[in-house]
């Protein structure tokens, strides 16, 4: 008989983390869902609030830093919104981090700080020069003689082959 206790409790005991662990999960999965649903019906306040909820897990991907500084730019918490995007940097999303980072930094008419982030998003590759161009969050640096400069680089980061010598050799 205490074989049998012995046995039921040992795989109760072994099983219990992983009954925790996907309870956890699933509820990690509605809430991300929510969050999700939130932010495209750009519903800012719920958003940062299910994102800061899920930002709170220690090995929180830029999936959800980049959406909570997106929302907390909405909200006008700037402090906060560039805190959650130079997370997103260090998460490995330094791409769309920095371009988050020039978002906030336009937001908060500081276009130096803006070109600068968004600069370092070029450098690393960003490509899209139609977002760029159409951003509205970035309105107020389309006057500015470096963000043509910055369009034009995105679209050599787009299409690559396009802007090299080598490519076009054999023209005539």
């Amino acid at each position: 008989m205490n074989y049998v206790r012995l046995t039921i409790a040992t795989v109760v005991l072994a099983v219990f983390p992983f009954v925790i662990c996907a309870a956890q999960q699933t509820a990690s999965n509605t809430v991300a869902a929510e969050a999700a649903a939130a932010y495209d019906a750009k519903d800012w306040a719920k958003s940062a609030k299910l994102y800061g909820e899920l930002s709170q897990s220690p090995e929180a991907p830029p999936r959800v830093w980049l959406p909570l500084g997106a929302s907390l730019r909405e909200l006008g918490r700037y402090s906060e919104a560039l805190a959650a995007f130079e997370k997103a940097n260090a998460a490995g999303a330094a791409l769309f981090g920095e371009y988050g980072e020039a978002a906030v930094y336009t937001a908060m008419k500081q276009p130096e700080k803006a070109v600068e982030h968004l600069e370092k998003a070029v450098q690393q590759g960003y490509a899209q020069p139609e977002v760029l161009s159409a951003d509205p969050n970035l309105a107020a640096l389309r006057s500015d003689p470096r963000f043509a400069k910055l369009v034009e680089q995105a679209k050599k980061n787009q299409r690559p082959c396009a802007y090299t010598s080598e490519n076009r050799q054999f023209d005539f």
